[in-house]
C-alpha cells in the first residue's frame, strides 16, 4: 500500500506546493532570471508557480511574497512550506520554500538551477530570522 498522506499543517497544507517545486529540481527546469516557467524560473517565479499549482495566489517578487504573506512566524517556528528570504526588509533580494529539517527548495542562480540546499551552505546571505506562511 502506498505511505499514508500526511497531516496537513495548521491552517491549510502546502504539500501540493512543495510537490510543484520538488517536481522542478534538475533537468530540464533551470534557472532564468525573471522566469516564472514553463521551464525556466527565478527565485520569486518558482514560487509563485508552486502556490500556485496549490491554488494560492502569491505576487511575483520575494519582498512582496513576504510582504503579503498573512502570517509571519521566527525562523524557529518554520515549518514545511513556509517562506524563507534574504536580505533586509522590505527589500528582500531572495525567497525559497523550506523543506524542514534545515533546507529550502530554490532557484538559487544560473550555476546551480533549481536545488534542494542545505541552509547552513548559504550563511553569508542574510537570511531574514522570519518566514511567511500562506
Amino acid at each position: 500500500p502506498p505511505p499514508p498522506t500526511p497531516a496537513p499543517a495548521p491552517g491549510g497544507s502546502n504539500q501540493a506546493a512543495l510537490s510543484s517545486a520538488m517536481g522542478k529540481v534538475g533537468a530540464p527546469y533551470f534557472y532564468q532570471y525573471g522566469g516564472t516557467g514553463a521551464y525556466g524560473f527565478d527565485c520569486s517565479g518558482l514560487v509563485q508557480n508552486a502556490f500556485a499549482a496549490a491554488g494560492k495566489s502569491l505576487p511575483r517578487t520575494a519582498a512582496e511574497q513576504f510582504a503579503q504573506a498573512p502570517v509571519k512566524v521566527p525562523l524557529a517556528a518554520a515549518q514545511p512550506g513556509d517562506l524563507l528570504v534574504w536580505g533586509s526588509a522590505p527589500g528582500f533580494y531572495h525567497v525559497a520554500i523550506y523543506l524542514g529539517g534545515g533546507r529550502v527548495v530554490q532557484a538559487l542562480n544560473p550555476e546551480s538551477g533549481i536545488t534542494v540546499t542545505d541552509l547552513a551552505s548559504m550563511s553569508g546571505m542574510q537570511l531574514y530570522p522570519y518566514a511567511a506562511r500562506y
